[in-house]
């Protein structure tokens, strides 16, 4: 009786038994739907201190409301549950023939009444086998929703022993057309019961549409996906929920609190760039991706977050601050120099442009990439003090090559200018150490 082709879904979980904390279980599922879309399943469930139990099944089961026995199985359809205790086995099958219930109970070898004898083990082990597999899962939150409502389903989820069964009941009540109250309660169930990440975002993630549908349940989803610990299914979660337009920017706001708990920088990445790209944000919000950008180490990703911030428009004062300060971690020269360039395509004020070029003496080493800077600074229309600042600047410069082109790209700028500036420009030529670039250099100024 042994089905062979069922090796789809391999779901191995370790919990604590709900009414029996002391007690530890393990449970491997084989679970697939067949062609004819009958479930079929192949399941070994260790209790400690009952002993295995191997189950296999084909079809779809209902069991008593007192789920003691097995009242109906799809015709075709069969169970069978063995029970390995101390050395002792005993085995039950229950077979559907044309919609009558054939059922057989042997102990070792020998078969034995089914009634009383095998009645009795059924009755003693069906509850708890329920509970721990998920079997007969439909035929009971069907039971307990007509008889109570979402509560009732509730009630019973607290008793299941395992995150497969809880998400499998949660889902089935799903089907049903629960209130938002209702939906609220179901995703606050979810993330305080159900500890396997896998299973928690697969649940918020396959009904995300449902659980964003307004700001109340949005809420309850946003404090779900915190529990999560995996980085990859809380990034997967951010940033579909991103995509959702009924995240309001307060919502919002609490998605980038729940991405300062990502710790790897490429997810991370992956989450704030979907905000930025496919989100309005306001100030609060713009400032609080900049500072979630100073957590990822990775020049990398983080040059990548800063060139796409720079994209959006109206950004303010606080926002250009913070932007700033994130760029003191940038190490590399290649990805400081191409921030900084996208950087002053932007209107700067005198204490911006300021912190820009005390970014450009510290964090830009090369005076390959310093020089590529300051040709674009050259480009913008300066003050006399700025460009003062920047001709002091020059002196972090060491090649007197780079150095010299440098101050031909400000000499025009400096030609019109005060006379402090033009001072300010032959102190610095004059500290090129080749007379060729020397002459270079004065040579653009007169």
């Amino acid at each position: 009786m042994k089905t062979k082709s069922i090796i789809q879904i391999l779901l191995i979980m370790l919990c604590s038994v709900a009414f029996n904390t002391s007690a530890q279980t393990t449970i491997k599922v084989y679970e697939k739907y067949s062609k004819l879309k009958k479930p079929v399943g192949d399941i070994t469930l260790f209790i400690k201190g009952k002993g295995k139990f191997e189950i296999e099944y084909e079809g779809d089961i209902e069991v008593s409301d007192d789920d003691k026995d097995i009242v109906s199985i799809t015709r075709g359809g069969f169970i069978e549950i063995k029970k390995t205790s101390f050395g002792k086995k005993r085995k039950l099958i229950v077979e559907s023939e044309n919609g009558i219930l054939k059922k057989r109970y042997y102990v070792g070898w020998d078969k034995k009444n089914y009634d009383p004898e095998g009645k009795l083990w059924l009755a003693e082990i069906l509850p708890e086998i329920i509970r721990y597999t998920g079997i007969a899962a439909e035929n009971r939150v069907a039971r307990f929703y007509n008889r109570g409502g979402a509560k009732a389903v509730f009630n019973e989820v607290e008793k299941v022993g395992s995150d497969y069964v809880t998400s499998k009941y949660l889902k089935l009540l799903l089907d049903k057309n629960l209130k938002t109250s209702e939906l609220t309660k179901l995703i606050n169930i979810a993330g305080n019961t159900i500890k396997s990440d896998y299973y928690l975002s697969d649940l918020l993630q396959k009904n995300q549409d449902l659980f964003l549908q307004n700001e109340q349940i949005g809420t309850a989803y946003i404090d779900a996906t915190k529990t999560i610990q995996s980085d990859y299914y809380k990034s997967q979660l951010l940033t579909n929920a991103i995509d959702n337009m009924v995240i309001t920017d307060d919502q919002l706001d609490k998605l980038l609190e729940i991405s300062k708990n990502i710790s790897s920088d490429y997810y991370l990445t992956e989450v704030l760039t979907k905000i930025l790209d496919h989100r309005d944000l306001n100030k609060s919000n713009m400032s609080k991706i900049m500072m979630l950008s100073n957590r990822i180490s990775s020049d990398y990703y983080k040059s990548q977050i800063l060139r796409n911030a720079l994209k959006k428009k109206d950004l303010s004062k606080e926002n250009y601050d913070a932007f700033i300060k994130s760029m003191g971690d940038v190490d590399s020269d290649y990805y400081a120099s191409s921030v900084i360039k996208d950087l002053l395509k932007k209107e700067l004020d005198d204490t911006s442009l300021n912190e820009l070029i005390t970014l450009i003496e510290t964090n830009v080493d090369s005076d390959y990439y310093r020089l590529d800077v300051y040709k674009k600074i050259a480009k913008r229309n300066l003050t006399e003090d700025q460009l003062l600042r920047v001709l002091d600047s020059l002196k972090s410069i060491d090649s007197s090559s780079y150095l010299s082109s440098s101050l031909v790209a400000f000499a025009p700028k400096v030609k019109r200018a005060s006379q402090r500036v033009k001072d300010a420009y032959l102190k610095r030529a004059k500290s090129i150490d080749s007379d060729h670039y020397f002459g270079k250099a004065m040579k653009a100024f007169y």
